[in-house]
């Protein structure tokens, strides 16, 4: 299948998101399209004695508290790898002990190009957390059996969470970083 033909009409930087407006080109006439570019992120699915850490925090963008992996923006010269080990230490203070790259993906290609830099990791406790301005965490730990019983019941909403547990699965790690207990 051929594309629509795509041209910029106009970009906004707004620092952390730049928004492209846009025009397709279809066979009714121009179509208008808008493209969210975003810095790249890198997310840990991080265990700590058999429990996987989330960070629960207030998302204005869907108005309520949500449960994430703990994840942050790639810096300018900063591997994915070494972004992922600073998120975590900075969101719960836990500190990678062993790291397993799981691999990129979109997590919503209809109106961006934001790419997710998987790993994971099993975890020990550290230093206090370290907050970047305007943002605020809470560690919670759950159990394998907890985190399936929210997918079940649709209560977890984070897809990147989804795709770490197919990765693992599939490498054959699952159940020796996150076993059933």
């Amino acid at each position: 299948m051929k594309p629509f033909a795509y041209r910029t009409v106009s970009t906004h930087d707004l620092g952390r998101y730049k928004i492209e407006l846009g025009e397709l080109a279809t066979s009714q006439g121009p179509s208008p399209y808008s493209i969210v570019h975003m810095r790249p992120f890198s997310c840990c699915f991080a265990v700590l004695e058999g429990r996987l850490a989330l960070v629960r925090q207030y998302r204005y963008s869907v108005g309520s508290d949500q449960l994430e992996l703990p994840a942050g923006g790639i810096e300018d010269g900063e591997s994915p790898r070494d972004a992922a080990v600073r998120e975590l230490r900075e969101e719960t203070g836990l500190v990678a002990k062993e790291t397993h790259d799981l691999g990129m993906v979109y997590p919503s290609v209809g109106s961006t190009d934001e790419e997710c830099h998987l790993f994971a990791m099993r975890c020990e406790r550290g230093s206090s957390v370290s907050f970047d301005r305007g943002e605020r965490t809470e560690l919670v730990l759950l159990t394998r059996n907890q985190v399936e019983a929210m997918i079940d019941d649709g209560t977890m909403l984070y897809p990147p969470l989804y795709v770490a547990l197919v990765k693992l699965g599939r490498m054959g790690l699952l159940d020796d970083l996150f076993p059933r207990q």
